[in-house]
């Protein structure tokens, strides 16, 4: 277990040290933004993507902590418009209950610095139900916007040692998907799980790509939704 533990820590770190040089999300299908105009990408100054997020309002983006935690926010903008637009960062918070060693409540709040009105996504507050299908959308390698359809499970059947997961390693925090396509991989941290048009989880971690029927880990949204609403207002 230990020997797991660690492989799972250091997994996670190089994840997040490599996002910057990520070959992109592989297995998705081609989309747009006009279909997912609250899609944001976090970026270097020169346009390199290193996580995803979403608006949910229009100054206020719903990224993973690790975004901020791993990276010099004050050297990050947000792309907006699938880069169309670039915004500088007015503030930004990560929930202080995030562990970088577990990826407990991965989540955090990235604040514009001006108002977008390009359209924003609901912050789910009731947990999905179990094998709901939802869509995680993110970057290929050319740098295009495409979905990977995923079916959402809950964390006692992800842990339950039927993949790769321990229940010691799926925390409440935390929520699971199968890709559809045992392929996919790649998505960047941050990138959305939207079901029932509705944000529900964030790209966190996982073993390998979370592909080949293993599933990715996600940030569960609903479990942190209070956190999400009281954080917006205060930033």
């Amino acid at each position: 277990m230990a020997k797991l533990y660690i492989s799972s820590v250091l997994l996670v770190i190089a994840a997040c040290v490599s996002n910057i040089n990520a070959d992109g999300a592989e297995g998705g299908v081609a989309t747009t933004i006009s279909a997912h105009p609250y899609i944001v990408s976090l970026q270097g100054s020169d346009g390199s993507k290193v996580c995803g997020g979403v608006l949910i309002d229009t100054t206020t983006v719903v990224t993973a902590a690790q975004c901020l935690n791993f990276y010099d926010v004050s050297q990050l903008v947000v792309g907006v418009s699938n880069g169309a637009k670039v915004v500088k960062i007015a503030g930004s918070t990560f929930n202080i209950g995030f562990d970088f060693t577990t990826m407990e409540n991965d989540v955090a709040l990235v604040k514009l610095a001006e108002a977008v009105s390009v359209g924003s996504i609901a912050v789910a507050t009731e947990q999905p139900t179990n094998g709901i299908s939802g869509v995680v959308t993110s970057w290929d390698a050319s740098n295009n916007l495409v979905d990977i359809a995923e079916t959402v499970i809950g964390t006692s059947e992800c842990g339950s040692g039927d993949y790769k997961y321990s229940e010691d390693e799926i925390l409440s925090s935390m929520l699971c998907g199968l890709a559809t396509n045992a392929n996919a991989c790649g998505a960047l941290p941050g990138s959305p799980l939207i079901a029932n048009s509705q944000l529900v989880g964030l790209v966190s971690w996982g073993y390998g790509c979370g592909n080949k029927g293993n599933p990715a880990v996600f940030t569960d949204i609903p479990s942190l939704a209070s956190w999400i609403s009281s954080s917006a207002k205060s930033l």
